[in-house]
C-alpha cells in the first residue's frame, strides 16, 4: 500500500535533494522525504506557532515560496535556508523573510525523530500565507 501524499494534506513539500549531488545545496529535489504524517503535522504546527503573516501579505494572496532547509541532528538549523522557488509576486520577499524568521525562532525542531535524521537532514519546505499565524 502506497503511503499517503502528505504534501497535499499539509500544503508543504517534504523532499530531499538528489543524493548524487552531495554538497550541492541547491540540487534539484528528486526524492520525497520519508516523514510520518504525525511528524509533518508537528513540524507544521510548531512553525506556525512561531510565524506571523507580514502586514503586506493577506491570507488570500496567491504567493508561495520554497526554502531548502538543512538541519543538524539536534534539530537546529545547520545553515541559513536557501530560496529555491518563488511565485512571481512583489509580496514574495516579505513572505520569505517571515518564513526565515520563523525557522530561526522555532529552533530546535525536537519533534523530528533523531533515529531518522538521514530522512529530514535537508528538506524543501513550501510556505504560503495560510502557513502563518493570521493566514
Amino acid at each position: 500500500m502506497a503511503a499517503p501524499d502528505i504534501t497535499s494534506k499539509f500544503g508543504m513539500m517534504f523532499t530531499l535533494p538528489d543524493a548524487g549531488a552531495a554538497g550541492d545545496f541547491d540540487a534539484k529535489a528528486t526524492a520525497k522525504a520519508n516523514i510520518s504524517n504525525e511528524d509533518a503535522a508537528a513540524l507544521r504546527a510548531h512553525l506556525k506557532s512561531c510565524s506571523i503573516l507580514p502586514k503586506s501579505v493577506t491570507p488570500s494572496d496567491n504567493v508561495r515560496i520554497v526554502l531548502r532547509v538543512a538541519f543538524q541532528r539536534d534539530g537546529r538549523l545547520a545553515a541559513e535556508p536557501l530560496l529555491i522557488e518563488a511565485s512571481a509576486s512583489e509580496k514574495g520577499p516579505a513572505l520569505m523573510q517571515s518564513a526565515m524568521n520563523a525557522l530561526d525562532k522555532c529552533q530546535p525542531y525536537a519533534m523530528l525523530p533523531a533515529d531518522r535524521y538521514d530522512q529530514w537532514r535537508m528538506l524543501d519546505l513550501s510556505f504560503s500565507p495560510k502557513d502563518f499565524r493570521g493566514g
